[in-house]
């Protein structure tokens, strides 16, 4: 038996129709596994791998309704076609098999073509579905490179609204970070060794960002960009961003390297919170999604006075935080654009919850 075999789950308290059934699925070259009750239906539903289930209406304890019930409420079977079989000829029956979620119904006693008919039409559907379901695996997978998987999953749930050429004005909070004295430190080198280094201060790096909501804009080197709020709007943006620079901060105060063990690896981090435009940006070939405007560069370049291991924020992520972080207040900074300057804040721990 090939291991694509579909495999049929026949389910009937009636050992002379489960071997009928047994009989008409397996002249057809289907795997059949069989149940006479519905707990151990459920079960082999949930650990059998089961194609398809033919499943009787009338049986003692727990009827067909309420194991298609349960089928549907299972989020990893709640697409697997259920066919009803039934001797009930009332309306009522059937409405109550599709409330249930069968998704269509055979009579006693039924008919062979039929039956083989109804169940490979099924099993074509589930094979749509499954061909859909992979390619949105892989979707979430890609996706999952530039934005959390809480994103990812909105996109691909609205893809025309989320994908779509242009931009929208949308308040975010913007978060550049960058490694101190790194660049001269990689010139001297090994080439892999640098790449090496880098990849584990950026694994970290994405790592915390999706663990707070935040979307990755791109790289620089050893420097990136995130901001956070959108493409999915929350309104604690501006605390995410900067919970998630103290925690990468953190993080990064325990990365060693065998082979460099006097290593450590310390970055510089500006954020600001301002209105931008966020939407695709490009072509229908080839798009970023991203954010653009004046308060994203005062976010680069608060982080391009931040020392080692320090995070500056302006006034604006200031006043959004102020309950929750304990800072050194540094006055206005010199930022071009901006002719009377920015309030600048550097964080030195976060006290709220």
């Amino acid at each position: 038996m090939k291991a694509s075999t579909p495999r049929i789950l026949a389910v009937d308290d009636n050992k002379q129709n489960l071997d009928l059934l047994t009989k008409a699925l397996t002249s057809a070259q289907y795997a059949v596994i069989t149940a006479t009750d519905g707990p151990t239906a459920l079960n082999l539903v949930e650990n059998a791998a089961a194609d398809l289930v033919l499943l009787d209406v009338m049986m003692p304890g727990m009827s067909g309704y309420e194991v298609c019930e349960r089928i549907r409420a299972n989020e990893t079977t709640r697409l697997l076609p259920v066919v009803m079989l039934t001797a009930l000829h009332d309306v009522s029956h059937r409405i109550r098999g599709i409330e249930a979620g069968a998704d269509d119904f055979l009579t006693k006693p039924f008919n062979r073509e039929e039956l083989l008919t109804r169940v490979k039409s099924l099993l074509r559907i589930k094979t749509l579905h499954d061909d859909i379901e992979t390619k949105n695996r892989l979707l979430r997978t890609l996706f999952g490179r530039y934005v959390s998987e809480e994103v990812a999953a909105e996109i691909i749930a609205d893809p025309e609204r989320q994908l779509k050429l242009g931009g929208e004005k949308r308040e975010v909070t913007v978060l550049f970070g960058d490694l101190r004295g790194f660049t001269p430190l990689a010139e001297r080198l090994d080439p892999q060794d640098a790449v090496e280094i880098i990849n584990v201060y950026l694994t970290h790096v994405i790592d915390i960002v999706f663990e707070h909501r935040g979307t990755l804009d791109k790289f620089r080197g050893d420097g990136f960009m995130a901001f956070f709020g959108a493409p999915i709007g929350h309104e604690d943006h501006p605390s995410s961003a900067v919970r998630c620079a103290l925690v990468m901060q953190e993080r990064l105060k325990g990365v060693s390297f065998a082979r460099f063990p006097d290593l450590h690896l310390h970055m510089g981090i500006g954020i600001n919170t301002g209105t931008v435009i966020a939407g695709n940006i490009g072509s229908e070939r080839r798009t970023d999604y991203t954010v653009i405007g004046n308060e994203v560069n005062v976010a680069q370049r608060f982080e391009s006075n931040a020392g080692p291991g320090q995070m500056l924020i302006t006034g604006s992520t200031y006043e959004r935080v102020k309950e929750f972080v304990e800072v050194r207040d540094l006055g206005l900074l010199r930022v071009a654009g901006k002719q009377d300057g920015v309030l600048a804040y550097d964080v030195l721990r976060w006290r709220g919850p």
